[in-house]
């Protein structure tokens, strides 16, 4: 059975976001989908929310082998790119990922 994991996190301030979704299209997508351990990887900007408070920028919809199998995956030498990237892109402080197994 496979893991979902979600990804919220906020773009660091003054972050282009055209410059943001083309590095998203170029680089993170294709190498995510690359990946044995990654089944399907969706990445969404957040337009709004509900209650018209302070949310996160981006959601990463990450369908993955197993948890451990995407852990593995994020410190392999194919990924690498995307972990020296994203830090330019993403707040790592406002960072919050989920793994969920489906009901």
């Amino acid at each position: 059975m496979s893991t979902r994991v979600f990804s919220f996190y906020r773009l660091n301030e003054g972050v282009d976001i055209d410059e943001f979704m083309a590095w998203s299209r170029r680089v993170d997508q294709p190498t995510c989908q690359r990946m044995k351990a990654c089944l399907s990887f969706e990445v969404f900007l957040v337009r709004g929310e509900k209650r018209g408070q302070d949310f996160y920028d981006v959601v990463e919809d990450i369908e993955v082998e197993s948890w451990q199998a995407w852990q593995d995956t994020l410190t392999s030498p194919e990924f690498e790119q995307v972990s020296i990237d994203w830090p330019k892109y993403g707040d790592e402080s406002s960072l919050l990922i989920v793994h969920c197994d489906k009901i």
